[in-house]
């Protein structure tokens, strides 16, 4: 649906814009008589700017999706590691949060290193080198 949304939007800037752009010239013209420019205002009026509004109400519908979208990916994360914060007792390791939540290790250090100065976490070197993130439960 996004895919077909993209398209129509591109179709009908492509239709609209141009149109509009030389309607706009033809009607700024001086060498023309008013007779010629008499048919440009009605005609942007029902070809060029209709084309343009919709495809900017679809746009504008395709970024409220992404930002919907966003949104509720934030949420899923967030409710993943308060899963994980209860499952391991308040103990996270950046490599097992980044598995559950299918995010990158930067990605997840990144998140759980904002998290930990958010809850006051504190830090723990492991044996083999890495790092825990322990929360306050």
């Amino acid at each position: 649906m996004r895919l077909l949304k993209k398209i129509a939007a591109g179709l009908l800037l492509l239709c609209g814009l141009p149109l509009t752009l030389a309607l706009t010239v033809q009607l700024l013209n001086p060498d023309l008589s008013p007779e010629d420019k008499e048919g440009s205002v009605p005609a942007i009026v029902l070809f060029g700017l209709p084309p343009i509004a919709i495809a900017g109400w679809l746009i504008y519908s395709l970024r409220q999706q992404h930002e919907s979208a966003a949104n509720k990916s934030d949420r899923e994360i967030e409710q993943l590691f308060l899963q994980e914060l209860q499952a391991h007792g308040g103990v996270i390791s950046p490599i097992i949060f980044a598995t559950k939540t299918e995010l990158s290790l930067d990605e997840a250090k990144t998140y759980l290193d904002q998290k930990a100065v958010q809850l006051n976490a504190s830090y723990e070197a492991t044996e083999q080198g890495g790092v825990d993130y322990r929360f306050p439960l």
